[in-house]
């Protein structure tokens, strides 16, 4: 490499971004509404939405809380956008394509629940093509968050709880589904995608204080 070139990655590096340390602690803070929020409405005895969507991802049903929901997958795409910028660069390319195809799966998850939600009564079966589309931005969800969380795992930016919590998101799917048919809650199936945004929630709102920290022990 030519002191050209580590000039210009040094620039880089240090350039001012778009996600200052306020923006990264108000994303962080989405995670975390966004996580407690999708707990506290599946074991809080809020949601009145069935497990075909909410546990599993497959068609819809009435519900109030239901209109939560995509609410709660933007908070986390903003969350999982700033956790994209902060990671960045030690995750490399692969590591921030994987994180914004994640985001587009939350987006993607978020868009189809207001088709379904706004259109069941006027298109019917004409909504079947969506449910679909939903299933399978539920599935990209937990398969992209997976691959992100091996990223945050192998490079040890993040906590190994948030890696780990990450890693398990597509494999829970097939170890929690059976249990629900032997009496476990089906809500168990949502729960590790609301933790695993409320580890990486507070882990970019205590960003701010972990680099205050560390440059105070620097200095002194």
């Amino acid at each position: 490499m030519t002191a050209g070139d580590s000039e210009t990655r040094a620039q880089r590096t240090e350039a001012p971004t778009w996600w200052t340390p306020r923006r990264t602690r108000l994303a962080g803070l989405c995670g975390l509404v966004g996580g407690v929020g999708g707990i506290l409405s599946s074991f809080g005895g809020l949601s009145l939405v069935g497990p075909s969507l909410g546990e599993t991802g497959a068609g819809i049903t009435s519900g109030i809380i239901i209109v939560l929901y995509p609410v709660f997958h933007i908070l986390f795409a903003v969350s999982l956008l700033a956790a994209a910028a902060r990671y960045g660069l030690s995750d490399g390319r692969r590591g921030r394509i994987v994180a914004w195809l994640g985001v587009l799966s939350l987006f993607g998850e978020a868009g189809t629940i207001v088709v379904l939600l706004g259109g069941q009564s006027m298109l019917g079966g004409l909504l079947i093509p969506i449910g679909i589309v939903h299933a399978a931005m539920y599935m990209a969800i937990r398969l992209f968050g997976t691959l992100y969380g091996i990223s945050l795992w192998r490079h040890g930016r993040a906590s190994r709880l948030t890696a780990g919590l990450f890693i398990v998101l597509f494999p829970a799917i097939f170890v929690l589904a059976p249990l629900t048919q032997v009496g476990f809650p089906g809500v168990l199936i949502g729960a590790p995608l609301d933790l695993a945004f409320i580890t990486l929630g507070y882990e970019l709102w205590t960003a701010e204080t972990d680099a205050v920290g560390s440059e105070t022990s620097v200095t002194g």
